[in-house]
């Protein structure tokens, strides 16, 4: 009787389970069966769902904005610092006095590059303030204005990256990430049960090599898991939950498929 391995899903991070489900939904292409069709619609489609929920975009994570966001206000900082710096060599001597009023803002504030995210943004907030009460006019005069604005922009679409991060994490906390696994493994179940039984009462060539397509994911992410938690030897028994088994009869969902 065909079959198809299980693992214990419950083990794997959120980037792994969507990983494997997207390679599971591509291996079902082999199957043919028309009547299968509107289910593996169905586990696409929640597979997806759960792709927007925990992926920001397809390249770049919450967290890896924020802290890409984090460098270029640092960058910003720095510049803005440095041309502070370069004003006491002009001639104007209102431009140099101006110079000597930046300059002291910035010596009177701790180095960002030395805090952690959360106390830097509170240096960083506390410098555009202080640089935004000198006077448009002196700002303009010796040309520092828009390298205020750059850091200003920079540390505003830091905060709003922050916040995008933060809603992230609460979701995941708010139980979805669960919520929409489960979609997952329940519309996977289904496409599987389906398919083993077409490739065991019909002899169905594309369900077969589906199964086996699948089986072969399956167990090259257990020997993952396996090396990941320091086992140096791959143990398995029959009843442990990585080597359960969908097989005909059977429930669509059982207690590994529910972890």
């Amino acid at each position: 009787m065909m079959k198809i391995n299980t693992i214990c899903y419950n083990r794997l991070r959120n980037d792994e389970f969507l990983g494997l489900h997207k390679n599971v939904v591509e291996l079902t292409e082999s199957i043919k069966g028309e009547e299968i069709r509107p289910s593996i619609e169905a586990y696409r489609k929640a597979v997806t769902e759960y792709a927007n929920l925990i992926e920001v975009s397809v390249d770049e994570s919450a967290a890896s904005i924020v802290s890409r966001l984090d460098k270029e206000r640092n960058a910003a900082y720095a510049a803005c610092r440095n041309f502070a710096k370069s004003l006491r060599s002009l001639a104007d001597k209102d431009v140099v006095a101006t110079g000597e009023r930046l300059r002291k803002i910035f010596a009177e504030n701790a180095d960002p590059f030395y805090l952690n995210q959360d106390q830097s943004t509170g240096v960083f907030t506390n410098i555009v303030n202080s640089l935004k009460a000198i006077d448009d006019t002196k700002l303009d005069a010796c040309g520092f204005k828009p390298w205020l604005e750059n850091l200003e922009k920079k540390n505003n679409d830091y905060l709003a990256a922050v916040q995008t991060r933060n809603r992230e994490l609460a979701a995941r906390e708010n139980g979805l990430t669960k919520v929409y696994r489960e979609r997952c493994l329940d519309a996977f179940g289904i496409v599987a049960t389906l398919a083993i039984g077409k490739a065991t009462l019909e002899s169905d060539e594309g369900c077969t090599q589906f199964i086996k397509a699948v089986n072969s994911h399956i167990d090259q992410k257990k020997v993952h898991l396996k090396l990941r938690k320091g086992k140096g030897k791959v143990t398995e028994t029959p009843e442990s939950p990585e080597t359960a088994v969908i097989e005909l009869p059977t429930e669509t969902k059982d207690e590994e498929n529910a972890a």
